[in-house]
């Protein structure tokens, strides 16, 4: 007896190439069983169209437009759309696109459910079901469930059309802005790039080089690799190894760690602070180096990467007897030269307040 295929998936996100690959594979083998998700997927293209001619409606040229940031929100209205149309309920296009093409779509009103066995609830992709999730809590969809148009097809009005949007565009931005918040670098150029205008600010305050306080960022994080993380996988942002303390009240992550005792080794576990960005890590730091009375002979230190590095290791900053050499070694290598080198050839980034 024959293994019985399984459901053709819907696509969850709209970078997943293998995804659209499958759909299109199963097509070919069993076009029926590949309508439903095929429709859910046409609806997609039909809201992104529509989501592109409302952007393109606004006025635009805000003072913080940039290409990258156009980037950004392409993305976003992408995964919005493919979000709405696969939550199980959509506009109600993939339905009637369904039936149109010889489809059975349940008079539910649940687009794409098809009959049984030929294609999946919504609910079988787990990035769906969170969507779905997020989306019926706010009941903004009510009206569309509510109203069944000619043979069982839900009719979306324009204003549950735009309510469904926004609810979804309020869903996903959470992700979203979560995803954007975990700065990632790709190496460090990258990292010398993005963290720039928060070190130049804190080095102004410190009265330090630039230098000196990137070079002490990518010692406690390997360049951005390293920061410590969340159960979640969800990074701290803490840039500069700060823990917890007695008198912090903001939110901290538990992580494995090596300190010195007496110039040992010792393995363990420490709190460290989590911040919600760069910025605030930064800001962070300078209250820190600033307010503690431990740390005031490496302030003022200018270009003397060697007194700011040797007057924080006296002070207590880290356990490791070699920490003030692999700061001043990061600071003056080629690799934070050619960073640095590279960071003058763009454009001056923008100075930040902290």
């Amino acid at each position: 007896m024959g293994t019985l295929p399984l459901p053709v998936q819907s696509v969850g996100a709209w970078t997943d190439i293998q995804g659209l690959t499958s759909l299109a594979a199963a097509a070919g083998r069993n076009s029926t069983a590949a309508l439903p998700a095929a429709a859910r997927q046409f609806e997609a293209v039909f809201v992104q169209m529509m989501i592109k001619s409302m952007r393109q409606a606004s006025f635009g040229g805000g003072i913080l437009d940039s290409q990258q940031a156009d980037a950004w929100r392409d993305m976003f209205d992408n995964q919005i759309a493919l979000s709405l149309a696969n939550d199980g309920k959509g506009l109600g296009i993939a339905t009637m696109l369904e039936r149109q093409l010889g489809g059975h779509a349940e008079a539910s009103g649940t687009a794409g459910s098809g009959t049984a066995g030929s294609g999946p609830a919504a609910s079988t992709s787990p990035s769906t079901a969170a969507n779905t999730s997020g989306a019926t809590s706010t009941g903004t969809s009510a009206a569309a469930n509510d109203a069944p148009g000619d043979g069982g097809t839900v009719t979306a009005t324009p204003d549950s059309m735009f309510d469904r949007v926004l609810n979804f565009a309020r869903t996903t931005g959470q992700s979203a802005l979560h995803a954007v918040q975990q700065t990632v670098f790709s190496g460090p150029d990258d990292f010398v790039q993005k963290l720039a205008p928060y070190a130049q600010a804190v080095a102004s305050k410190l009265g330090v080089s630039i230098r000196a306080v990137l070079a002490q960022a990518a010692l406690e994080t390997g360049w951005g690799r390293h920061m410590p993380r969340q159960p979640n996988g969800s990074s701290s942002n803490n840039l500069f190894g700060i823990k917890t303390g007695q008198n912090w009240e903001g939110r901290s992550v538990n992580v494995p760690t090596l300190e010195y005792k007496d110039g040992v080794a010792v393995r363990g576990n420490a709190s460290f602070r989590a911040y919600s960005g760069p910025l605030q890590a930064f800001a962070d730091y300078a209250r820190t180096l600033i307010s503690n009375p431990r740390y005031a002979n490496a302030l003022g230190q200018g270009d003397n990467i060697a007194g700011f590095a040797e007057a924080l290791h006296h002070a207590g900053y880290a356990t490791d007897p070699a920490y003030a050499s692999k700061l001043i070694s990061i600071a003056n290598s080629s690799t934070m030269n050619d960073a640095l080198a590279a960071l003058k050839n763009l454009s001056p980034p923008p100075m930040t307040e902290i």
